[in-house]
């Protein structure tokens, strides 16, 4: 009953756009498949999945990187685009094939911002670590066996076919000198991720344009530091610090940010 409430209330209480908006109509999606009494007309799983798929369409970029240009925010949202496609694939339910296309290019993107040793650069507000569980389910939904040899390393799978990936629209430009083989380990290749796009929607992106981490030899060499906090109470002001221009990988001109805070 508590479930039922929650829902009717983030129903007629939708934010607006984003993140947010991704993680909430995934709940409702969630809760009609769990809870079917919950949802005896249908409709609010018919608005969960219309909403989903509007969603995915609006702000995942035509290259599949998110509106907010945050390799953690991405994979967030990731995560709940996928575990939606995973559950009507088990319900027997069928997105538009417009969603599939997009959330292909989105995994796409998830493959190639992880680095050699699992973990993905923590560009823009973000936190490390590995999302290799959501590529090896992107594997099994979408048959594309380089999903797989990336989640696992190179243990199971084949090879993805390209080392040198653009996706101009999120501005993120990507190098790598293998995937494993001839003697190198998957882990110890190296790596190579420019920022070149723009700040990106929802205020989570950081002055950082130019900005690059590189990897070799199994580990980071020049790491992003991510959001570290978003607590703004001085002093000092660590939010603002680390969005600022001086906490990157990149040119600081007579130590000013390259946009205001």
């Amino acid at each position: 009953a508590s479930i039922v409430e929650q829902a009717a209330y983030i129903r007629g209480h939708l934010t607006p756009s984003r993140n947010h908006r991704t993680l909430e109509l995934y709940a409702l999606f969630l809760v009609p498949l769990a809870f079917p009494d919950a949802d005896p007309d249908g409709g609010l799983l018919e608005l969960a999945m219309d909403g989903l798929h509007e969603n995915l369409l609006a702000e995942v970029l035509p290259d599949g990187v998110h509106c907010e240009c945050s390799t953690h925010y991405h994979l967030l949202v990731l995560r709940s685009f996928l575990g939606a496609r995973e559950n009507a694939r088990r319900f027997g339910l069928r997105f538009p094939d417009e969603f599939d296309e997009h959330l292909e290019r989105a995994c796409e993107f998830a493959l190639h911002c992880h680095r050699p040793d699992g973990d993905i650069p923590a560009l823009s507000d973000s936190d490390t670590g590995s999302y290799a569980d959501l590529l090896e389910l992107a594997a099994s939904l979408f048959g594309r066996p380089d999903f797989l040899y990336a989640a696992t390393a190179g243990a199971q799978g084949t090879p993805p076919d390209r080392r040198y990936v653009g996706f101009g629209a999120g501005g993120y430009f990507v190098q790598r000198s293998g995937w494993g083989g001839n003697g190198t380990p998957f882990a110890a290749e190296r790596f190579l991720i420019f920022d070149c796009g723009p700040l990106g929607a929802g205020g989570h992106g950081h002055y950082d344009l130019l900005s690059f981490e590189a990897a070799a030899g199994g580990r980071p060499l020049l790491v992003d530091p991510g959001r570290f906090t978003y607590s703004e109470v001085p002093p000092p002001n660590w939010r603002r610090w680390f969005k600022g221009t001086a906490a990157h990988n990149t040119v600081c001109i007579d130590g000013l940010d390259q946009t205001p805070y």
